[in-house]
């Protein structure tokens, strides 16, 4: 499959190859339209984050190409994801660890956390997870926690902290939310 970079995005524009990739597992979202609950409702190009644009390169699903024409590896879309976003290191590493356990990771910005984890797919249940990246040792303010754990209990999902530690190990802590 070929896409475009275009900014902190990779561009699939051939529609039959944007619905392939849809259907390995609930990548990127069509240009214009809303959720799709399946491949069959792509029918416009399909726009991918840098993050999952990487993991696709890194798997040998992807060929992403610079405006110019050149071909980029997945260490250089790498390289322009450190530059470009803020925690790119984290990010990726917690997105990349959790579709190797075979989630379906989607953005959770909605909920104000950094993924929203899927064990099944979008359309077809709610996100069950939130998930917070994390880097070992980085600080976290008990408002932020707070901030994060009603968010999450209001819309119904588990928190987790996904903390990367030394040697890019991650260790995950789920937080339940109980009355007293």
């Amino acid at each position: 499959m070929r896409a475009v970079l275009k900014g902190i995005h990779a561009i699939i524009e051939d529609v039959n190859e944007a619905r392939k990739v849809y259907s390995l597992g609930f990548y990127g979202r069509p240009l214009t339209t809303g959720k799709p609950k399946g491949p069959e409702d792509i029918n416009e190009p399909l726009i991918l984050s840098l993050i999952e644009a990487v993991y696709l390169a890194e798997q040998g699903v992807l060929e992403v190409f610079a405006e110019d024409g050149r071909k980029l590896s997945a260490e250089e879309l790498k390289t322009c994801g450190l530059k470009a976003i803020d925690r790119f290191d984290v990010l990726y590493g917690v997105y990349s660890d959790l579709r190797r356990k075979g989630f379906v990771v989607r953005s959770g910005m909605k909920y104000g956390a950094d993924f929203a984890v899927y064990s099944v797919g979008p359309g077809l249940e709610h996100a069950p997870y939130l998930v917070i990246a994390l880097k070992y040792g980085q600080e976290l303010k008990p408002h932020e926690l707070l901030s994060f754990g009603r968010v999450s209990h209001s819309t119904r999902k588990e928190l987790i902290l996904a903390i990367v530690g030394p040697g890019k190990v991650i260790n995950y802590v789920s937080f339940k939310w109980t009355k007293i």
